[in-house]
């Protein structure tokens, strides 16, 4: 007794398709898997940048507590390599009140972050107290 297949090879082509269907929503679900992680990434290294400044920007304000009238003079600094901040660097520019710092992260792809304090340096003995009266970020 002889069969009769008259769908010879829809069950090949059926299936080569559904091949094809799951791999492009895999290679979809990659893409945007890849998209997030650089998305992460690129906040992390922004992050990283600005905690650089900061700690540039509390290091001069310790700096003007203690010597109020020396202030004027920048200074630059580079964060322990294996701390917190793996080595990042900053500078500081204080002008009339105005102290800014800009902290440089070749480390992180070249991301930077920008401080912009203006402050009130009280008279008198020390520890001297600041008060900012503005601050901009990324300016």
């Amino acid at each position: 007794m002889k069969r009769k297949f008259r769908n010879k090879g829809s069950i090949l082509v059926i299936s080569v398709f559904v091949i094809m269907m799951v791999s492009a929503l895999v290679i979809g679900i990659l893409q945007i898997n890849l998209s997030e992680v650089w998305l992460t990434q690129h906040r992390v290294n922004a992050a990283q940048a600005r905690a650089v400044a900061e700690a540039g920007l509390n290091k001069a304000f310790a700096r003007i507590r203690v010597d109020a009238n020396g202030t004027t003079t920048d200074f630059t600094g580079t964060l322990p390599a294996g701390g917190d901040f793996a080595g990042g660097q900053y500078s500081v520019d204080v002008n009339n009140d105005i102290l800014t710092v800009t902290a440089d992260t070749n480390e992180w792809k070249g991301y930077k972050a920008t401080l912009e304090a203006q402050i009130t340096v009280s008279s008198g003995s020390t520890p001297h107290i600041i008060r900012v009266d503005s601050l901009k970020v990324n300016e």
